[in-house]
């Protein structure tokens, strides 16, 4: 009985086993292919934004976790994740990784111990890490990526030098870097290796360009005394930026100055500019020495705002203002520009191009009352240029100006002459072909109205004067069948080019001559004119890689006046201009003039340029000038090697067996640097050295140290310095 009931209880505990078995065998097949399919679509889903891949992929319970393990790589888009072990979590985006951690990004590289990333908004932390963002590279206790355009780096150190051990750097509290446009740097701390240089509370520096935004010039001279002249770029935003510039002169005490550049949407643009010292001249050599005569004081400054408005297509206006304390000011501290404009005006010009000509308004008013000036209130001017008058193949040109002049002398004179003047330039002409000739005739006249002259009985008077005139010109030219490479011409075939020309100009005596009118221009100042011009040009050219090639150039030019003429009859000055170039590598040019009435050469200038390629080259010149000077210039330029640079000038007065000035420059790679050591000698002026670094990352970035700086001449024809 026990055995009976005991094997029905067995049947029924095996069939109830046996269902739960089926059914558990059910549950989990399902649920392993929901979670495979699940895992598929994860994947393919994945697939479209982030990619995972690695020596070992695992799945967490949860079903939302990945964990990647060695040899770890997760690409999305154009950025780049590796690591030694990576967690991913597929709802989030987010990843957690350790080991060997590298970011890579079209922006620069982060490599960490340890980071969190979001895929989703591409932005994330790194412990312990290290950044690349061109220029710079550098390592931060944290460095987050706060967005595509920007990271943020705490307790970090920067440098351009890509060694292990940099030879210089700055460390700052907080860096705030926008990859290809800017760095903000705070609490700077700036070493030459492991020695603190320099503090600054921030430092901002411009990535796309050069610029740097501190800038030091410490030196020496006899004027000034030590002195260090300081610029800090500042910028408020694209359209408002510039400089503030601090300097300090021993023998003038403090200057400064502000630039600031702006932009508008629809005004245009322009800059300010201002300089401001209270001049102290010291009698004594050095501030703390006794001296021997009281301390002048003078104020003196620069002001100048200077604006450019594209109104519409067709009009275009600017306007400059110019004041300056003394006549010296620009020579005494701004030498550079004093070269360029030692007189800089202050105008107003309007501008409109109409569909036959063009038309400009402009006034020049005197501010400096130091000097002389025209002033014009205002002038008036229409342009038309060759017009074909109803196709009837004349062609009508002109020019028509009215100007109310007034000519102030410099100050404390209070004499001044004005008028009113009206004047019109009409030319009238027939270009023609006849046959192998270009000719064109040309009659004109020049009407002049002047409401003021020397003699008050001819006020509201006109002048007049009458012109005409004609020129030709020709071509003819060759073809050479020639083809060599002796040596390294390159000649394939050569073409001789002639084209001689020929002008005749003829202008009547003005009906009031200049020396009854104030003159004020070149317009007051006209007389007759009875010349012929002569112009001959000879051109070689060849085919070099399939394009025309200029080997040889040479123009002769002279006017022959007549008697009518009020200068000498007969050939004037004869000009020559001769350009060639044999080789890509070697171009030689030649000016001349000759004076025909004391039958002698007046100016020779010579200039040769060899190119030696990325070794070395030469540029020699020669300028002589009969009444000035006869000097020799040369300038070398060699590289050593890679780390090493040297380069050689030098000018030789030929006149008296004098060398009036040398340089020699050597400039040594410093890796992350360029540094420039210079001696130059002038004659009667002394001696000086001065060594500049460069930062290779940031080339205009310079501290110049025991100098002044150089303008570097170039070698060929340069003007006189005198004695």
């Amino acid at each position: 009985m026990n055995s009976v009931l005991d094997r029905v209880l067995f049947l029924k505990v095996y069939t109830c086993f046996k269902g739960f078995i089926k059914n558990l065998l059910s549950v989990f097949i399902i649920s392993n292919m929901i979670l495979i399919f699940s895992t598929q679509a994860f994947a393919q889903k994945q697939a479209e934004t982030v990619s995972l891949d690695g020596d070992e992929v695992e799945y967490a319970l949860d079903g939302q976790t990945v964990i990647i393990k060695g040899n770890v790589v997760v690409v999305r888009g154009d950025t780049t994740l590796t690591g030694d072990k990576i967690e991913f979590n597929r709802n989030t985006k987010i990843a957690h990784a350790d080991g060997h951690i590298r970011l890579i990004m079209p922006t620069g590289e982060i490599e960490g111990d340890t980071m969190t990333f979001n895929f989703n908004n591409m932005t994330g932390d790194f412990n312990g890490a290290k950044i690349i963002s061109q220029p710079y590279f550098g390592t931060g206790k944290t460095v987050s990526k706060v967005s595509d355009k920007k990271m943020v780096m705490n307790k970090a150190f920067l440098t351009t030098c890509d060694y292990d051990k940099p030879h210089y750097g700055m460390a700052s509290r907080k860096v705030d870097i926008y990859p290809g446009d800017k760095m903000i740097a705070r609490q700077v701390r700036m070493f030459l290796g492991r020695i603190p240089v320099m503090f600054l509370p921030r430092l901002s520096q411009n990535l796309k360009g050069g610029e740097p935004r501190v800038t030091f010039s410490p030196g020496m001279t006899k004027d000034w005394g030590l002195f260090v002249l300081s610029s800090w770029r500042y910028k408020l935003n694209e359209n408002v930026k510039g400089v503030v510039h601090l300097d300090a002169r021993e023998k003038k005490d403090i200057a400064w100055g502000m630039d600031l550049n702006y932009k508008t949407s629809k005004m245009g643009e322009g800059y300010f500019r201002t300089y401001y010292m209270n001049e102290r001249s010291i009698t004594s050599k050095r501030f703390y020495q006794e001296r021997p005569s009281p301390t002048i004081e003078k104020e003196r400054y620069l002001i100048q705002w200077r604006h450019k408005w594209k109104i519409d297509k067709k009009t275009n206006a600017i306007m400059q203002y110019y004041n300056l304390s003394d006549s010296t000011f620009l020579r005494d501290y701004f030498r550079k520009e004093n070269y360029r404009n030692s007189s800089p005006n202050t105008f107003f010009l309007l501008t409109r191009r109409l569909s036959k000509g063009s038309l400009s308004f402009r006034t020049d008013i005197r501010v400096n009352r130091y000097e002389s000036l025209l002033e014009r209130l205002p002038e008036v001017r229409y342009d038309l240029g060759n017009q074909e008058l109803w196709n009837t193949g004349f062609f009508l040109k002109n020019v028509t100006t009215f100007s109310n002049l007034v000519k102030k002398t410099a100050a404390p004179s209070e004499a001044r002459t004005k008028t009113k003047r009206l004047h019109t330039d009409l030319e009238l002409s027939y270009p023609a072909k006849v046959g192998i000739i270009e000719f064109k005739p040309f009659v004109g006249s020049q009407q002049t109205y002047y409401s003021r002259t020397q003699k008050k009985a001819q006020y509201d008077s006109i002048r007049g004067i009458f012109k005409t005139g004609a020129s030709l010109s020709t071509k003819f030219y060759k073809v050479m069948d020639i083809k060599t490479n002796v040596l390294g011409l390159n000649i394939n075939r050569l073409r001789h080019i002639i084209t001689p020309s020929i002008s005749y100009t003829y202008q009547t005596n003005p009906t009031i001559p200049s020396s009854q009118l104030d003159v004020f221009d070149s317009i007051d100042s006209l007389s007759n004119i009875h010349s012929i011009n002569f112009s001959l040009e000879n051109k070689l050219q060849t085919k070099r890689n399939g394009k025309a090639v200029d080997l040889l150039r040479v123009i002769l030019s002279s006017p022959f006046n007549l008697k009518e003429d009020p200068s000498k009859g007969g050939f004037g000055t004869i000009q020559t201009d001769i350009d060639f170039k044999p080789l890509d590598k070697v171009t030689f040019y030649f000016d001349s003039t000759y004076d025909t009435y004391h039958d002698r050469l007046s100016t020779a200038n010579f200039d040769m340029y060899i190119n030696g390629g990325s070794k070395w080259d030469v540029k020699i010149g020669k300028r002589w000038n009969r009444n000035v000077d006869d000097q020799l210039t040369s300038q070398f330029n060699y590289t050593i090697n890679q780390k090493w640079q040297s380069r050689a000038y030098m000018r030789f007065d030929l006149n008296n067996g004098i060398l009036k000035e040398q340089e020699f420059t050597v400039i040594r790679d410093l890796h992350a640097w360029k540094m420039e050591i210079n001696f130059n000698e002038r004659r009667k002026r002394g001696n000086e050295i001065w060594i500049v670094f460069r930062l290779k990352a940031f080339p205009d970035m310079v501290l110049d140290v025991f100098g002044t700086g150089f303008n570097k001449r170039k070698a060929g024809s340069q003007s006189s310095e005198g004695n």
